[in-house]
């Protein structure tokens, strides 16, 4: 504790409120206040008592009733697992699955496309979500028709490659529809419809992740995965991609990054490839950032091409398409889930459900794109 914090107390203790505090100390109010209140939530004040905080929970605010005599009646906390905890969690479960991930390894022939990158990108599978169609009027939507649109997907669009040299798969963030077991939104709270308990969700989405690596291993000798952080299951991403590079350790057919970033991208010959989930920037901006982020990537490429989710629609942004300056095709893929209630009683309805491939060229550029209907 600080010489400051220390007089603080001392001058509460003394004046018996915040602003008595103040004057006494020459400070404003809201620093006094301040100061106090983190110490409190650290249980560092003479005046509490709190509960012993177990040591894999992080306390986020507190609610503290006190009788007459300043002493603690009860206390409400917020808490949160520490990165520690999370880290430990995700150093298990790797552990456990180390190189047990096997695949199919296809063998470059005189047929393969030694130039040739064919894209596999899955956006909002949103698996975990539950919908009703008689409420959305846009189809059923529970664990297994998630699992089953994503293996679905992935097979009928790496049918459609041309024997290339590499096949990128992405998971684009949203994969999952909950990030824990309180079934809320991580950043506003709002309750979601879940199919399930948390540890059902995460079965369903390791067993089709690991179908549709199986799939793109069979078109291509290397196989690089991308696992984005989406809005509704940032830590489960995280940890899922940390997962199945653990579980794949020991197929050198197949490459997952792990990168904390949260835009990946790519170098094909004169391709920038680029992906994010597309949650927290607007979309007129991406050129600016993008050539500020990846500017020895950017210099050293002719086409760059971002893909995105998120909105749950296909949207190519104009300024992209027409101003040729700004160097960049930004994408906002389709998603692979059905309609929530939420969102069809906010009016979001009609967009078309599916998943997208490209085929690159390494000195030609985008040669052809593929649509999958879900």
């Amino acid at each position: 504790m600080t010489e400051n914090q220390k007089k603080t107390i001392e001058a509460y203790i003394e004046a018996g409120s915040y602003r008595g505090a103040a004057r006494l100390l020459g400070k404003a109010e809201a620093t006094v206040r301040g100061i106090l209140k983190r110490l409190e939530r650290r249980g560092e004040v003479p005046w509490r008592s709190p509960a012993p905080n177990p040591n894999h929970l992080a306390v986020k605010s507190s609610t503290v009733q006190y009788n007459g005599k300043g002493e603690v009646i009860q206390e409400w906390r917020r808490q949160f697992p520490t990165l520690e905890l999370m880290q430990d969690v995700v150093d298990g479960l790797c552990e456990q699955v180390k190189g047990k991930g096997k695949v199919s390894k296809a063998k470059a022939s005189k047929k393969t496309g030694e130039d040739i990158l064919f894209e596999i990108d899955l956006f909002d599978a949103h698996v975990g979500m539950y919908a009703d169609e008689k409420e959305t009027l846009d189809g059923d939507y529970n664990c297994d028709i998630a699992a089953q649109r994503m293996v679905e997907a992935t097979e009928a669009l790496a049918s459609r490659a041309s024997n290339p040299s590499k096949c990128v798969l992405v998971f684009g963030g949203d994969m999952l529809h909950v990030d824990n077991r309180s079934n809320q939104t991580p950043a506003s709270g709002h309750v979601l419809d879940a199919d399930g308990r948390y540890h059902r969700i995460v079965n369903y989405i390791i067993a089709a992740c690991t179908k549709c690596v199986d799939i793109a291993a069979r078109i291509a000798p290397e196989v690089e995965i991308v696992v984005l952080e989406g809005n509704h299951s940032a830590h489960s991403e995280l940890w899922l991609g940390h997962v199945l590079k653990a579980y794949y350790s020991n197929c050198d057919n197949i490459e997952i990054k792990t990168t904390p970033n949260p835009r990946k991208h790519l170098i094909w010959g004169d391709n920038l490839l680029l992906w994010a989930h597309g949650d927290k920037i607007a979309a007129q901006k991406w050129s600016m950032i993008i050539a500020a982020e990846f500017a020895k990537e950017w210099g050293a490429t002719k086409y760059r091409h971002l893909k995105c989710g998120h909105v749950h629609h296909k949207k190519t942004i104009a300024p992209v398409i027409v101003d040729e300056q700004s160097g960049l095709v930004v994408e906002y893929l389709e998603a692979l889930c059905a309609t929530d209630a939420w969102h069809a009683g906010a009016g979001f309805v009609g967009s078309q459900k599916g998943a997208s491939a490209f085929e690159y060229h390494k000195t030609e550029g985008l040669l052809t794109r593929h649509f999958k209907t879900v």
